[in-house]
């Protein structure tokens, strides 16, 4: 009796051991494809909003003229004829000479002003007879080198 009970705990202990040897890697792997599937879940959804910020911007840039100005202006850096741009750098809680800055990159503000067009028509010069000639506007390069 107890010969036949140790046959078939030895039978059972093998026929588990083979099913563990089966099923084991199995449910490893489905347990790595349910993760697997949660993240791309999670990605699938990051993207969607993507998607929605993105439709939302082309209704705006396709309906909107003034978020269209905006955005030509920031991104693309357009101004309009006779602005002048100042482009103000500014370090946040900066009360004098710091060793070592808090912030690597300075906060940065952009600052557009209308001024008047300058003239680009060219200066005349009148003579004594009374015709005019057109002046040369001074040039940027060096006079002082020698002509030959």
């Amino acid at each position: 009796m107890l010969k036949r009970f140790l046959v078939f705990f030895a039978a059972a202990l093998a026929v588990l051991l083979v099913l563990c040897w089966i099923y084991l890697p199995s449910f490893s792997r489905y347990h790595e494809l349910k993760q697997e599937e949660e993240r791309l879940s999670r990605r699938i959804g990051e993207i969607d909003s993507q998607i929605k910020l993105l439709t939302d911007e082309k209704y705006l840039l396709q309906n909107d003229v003034a978020y269209l100005e905006k955005v030509i202006r920031e991104e693309l850096g357009f101004v309009k004829p006779g602005e002048v741009i100042y482009d103000l750098v500014t370090r946040k809680n900066s009360t004098g000479p710091v060793a070592v800055a808090e912030d690597p990159k300075p906060a940065t503000t952009t600052v557009a002003v209308t001024a008047p067009a300058p003239d680009t028509r060219t200066p005349t010069a009148t003579s004594k007879s009374g015709s005019s000639r057109k002046v040369r506007a001074p040039s940027s390069r060096n006079t002082s080198a020698k002509r030959t």
